[in-house]
Parts: C-alpha cells; sequence; structure tokens
C-alpha cells in the first residue's frame, strides 16, 4: 500500500482528478474509488499547523498492482509549486 498526504486540497479535488484522469469508479460518498488494477481510499487526517493557520490533512491510500502508476500521477497533479 502507499500512503500520500495531500495538504489543503479537498478530497471532492482529488475525486475530480481520479474521475478524469483514471476513470475510477467511486462509492457514493465518494470516499473510495477502484479502477482496473487499483483502488484507493480517502482518510481525513487531523488540520496540520501552518503558522497560525490550520489546513486540511487529506491521506490517499492506494493499492493494486498499479498502484505505482497510480501514486505517480497524483503525485504529479497533486504538486503546488509555492511563490
Amino acid at each position: 500500500m502507499t500512503r500520500l498526504e495531500v495538504r489543503n486540497i479537498r478530497a471532492d479535488e482529488v475525486a475530480a482528478i481520479v474521475r478524469a484522469e483514471l476513470r475510477g469508479e467511486g462509492d457514493t460518498e465518494g470516499r473510495a474509488f477502484r479502477g482496473d488494477g487499483w483502488s484507493l481510499a480517502f482518510v481525513p487526517g487531523e488540520p496540520a499547523p501552518v503558522g497560525r493557520y490550520r489546513v486540511p490533512v487529506l491521506f490517499i491510500d492506494i493499492e493494486g498492482e498499479r498502484e505505482p502508476e497510480v501514486a505517480a500521477l497524483l503525485r504529479r497533479k497533486l504538486m503546488r509549486g509555492g511563490g
């Protein structure tokens, strides 16, 4: 299993990427998705402190034979640059 941690990105934004890029089918609550050779689940984390603010944390647990491919795609799509 691969676990990705993303901060300050809502689960519905990640779900849209999963549906569009991976053609994943989700459960009715949008917390778990499955595709050909992979599955993933969203696990909410405790908000993380960033200075005096707290940002949402979302863990994405990925499993299956295509796990490395799915993890790499999500890392690329969810990467954010700062400036």
